[in-house]
């Protein structure tokens, strides 16, 4: 990969790697804590929605961060979500749930704040992007294959209130890496004179618009939520009624997924250079049908191998998405543009959890399963039906210096 050739990208990668095991031990726990605090799959499929809502108002924490530095405001956002989680230390009973769902929130705020793949153009040239985003996709996906067993030990053997503070601690030690990276970050653009803020604020649906390969693939991806979300209600009940297993259960299927992720990651740099983003998205999509096909049986071993095919078909389409944001979106849009498709893609994906949620226990998890297989193939045939032609690459300060630099 070479990204990781760059000094600036391993330190933020490892920064990330470090505040991500924290974050993931907790958020994938959370479902399980609604579960065991209250019995029911809706309440746990509820935690999933609440992390998806914030995302709704994407395009004004784009606006944002394309108006301010990329850098000071990760450490403030990092900072705020270490000092948010530590409320659910206190609690004991289900009379305490709406905090759990309060923290799922805010954690859905941070999530939903495109500051990270803004800066990671003015870090990184043209050239290291899909290798990049591979990179990180390999190492976020690789710390869930232990983060989700520490965190599920940690939340059985010591509560929930030990796992919040190892949780916060590794985001500050995470965002300590981040806090001795230098970076020269683009100039703002100014708006045109007159432009008003709603204007501004929606500038990245009409720069999406504008470049057919970025619209394309960003239906695709909103085309697959609108179902996907499906699944975070549905594997609850897979669990539950197809293996007969307890909702910790969910941990381990996580680890395969995120064992099957790391193989995709390491492989989805390659494909999307290989093949560009379009065939490399499609790929993705049609993989994770086959893997999602696995769950349609009740049986443990194909329960198994279904989570790692899925797990390995995320990052192909993941990678080939933020790589093409990173090569056609000019760096004072990245904020908006990424908020666009991140918009659109969470609006979908929480119609379909409080979908899953009100169809719980009234249909069958494989009638749900079977709608996301079709969604997959789906997707796959529509970014290949009329494949949309490649733009032109918009540099970024990054490429400059190694212009300079050669």
């Amino acid at each position: 990969m070479t990204a990781l050739r760059n000094p600036l990208f391993r330190r933020l990668l490892a920064g990330d790697a470090v505040s991500s095991f924290g974050s993931s031990a907790l958020y994938l726990s959370l479902g399980i804590w609604a579960k065991d605090l209250t019995g029911s799959d809706s309440a746990a499929g509820l935690v999933f929605l609440c992390l998806a809502l914030p995302g709704l108002f994407s395009p004004l924490y784009g606006h944002a961060v394309d108006r301010v530095r990329r850098k000071p405001l990760l450490i403030a956002m990092n900072a705020a979500t270490a000092l948010i989680v530590l409320p659910l230390t206190l609690i004991d009973s289900a009379a305490e749930l709406w905090m759990l769902y309060a923290v799922a929130l805010a954690y859905g705020v941070a999530f939903s704040v495109p500051a990270y793949g803004a800066l990671l153009k003015d870090i990184l040239p043209s050239a290291e992007a899909a290798s990049a985003r591979a990179a990180l996709i390999t190492v976020r996906q690789g710390v869930r294959i232990a983060s989700p067993i520490v965190g599920a030990a940690v939340y059985q053997g010591f509560g929930g209130g030990t796992l919040v503070v190892v949780t916060a601690a590794t985001i500050v030690t995470g965002t300590s890496f981040l806090l001795s990276i230098k970076v020269v970050e683009s100039e703002s653009e100014p708006e045109p004179a007159g432009r008003p803020f709603l204007s501004a604020v929606t500038a990245g649906f009409r720069y999406l618009w504008s470049v057919p390969l970025l619209l394309r693939l960003t239906l695709a991806e909103t085309i697959f939520m609108a179902t996907a979300g499906l699944m975070d209600t549905a594997v609850f009940a897979a669990i539950d009624r197809g293996l007969g297993q307890p909702a910790a259960f969910f941990g381990v299927l996580t680890t395969i997924q995120g064992a099957g992720s790391v193989v995709g990651g390491a492989l989805a740099g390659l494909l999307v250079n290989r093949l560009g983003e379009a065939r490399g998205s499609s790929v993705g999509y049609a993989v994770f049908a086959v893997g999602a096909m696995a769950f349609l049986v009740p049986s443990l071993p194909l329960f198994l191998a279904g989570a790692m095919i899925y797990g390995l078909a995320i990052p192909l389409f993941s990678v080939a998405l933020g790589t093409a944001q990173h090569l056609y979106v000019p760096a004072r849009l990245q904020g908006r543009v990424g908020a666009a498709g991140g918009m659109l893609s969470n609006l979908t994906q929480s119609v379909s959890i409080i979908t899953g949620a009100a169809l719980a226990g009234v249909v069958d998890y494989r009638v749900m399963y079977g709608i996301i297989v079709v969604t997959g193939l789906a997707c796959a045939a529509f970014i290949l039906l009329r494949p949309a032609p490649t733009p032109g690459v918009t540099p970024s300060v990054a490429d400059d210096a190694a212009l300079a630099a050669a």
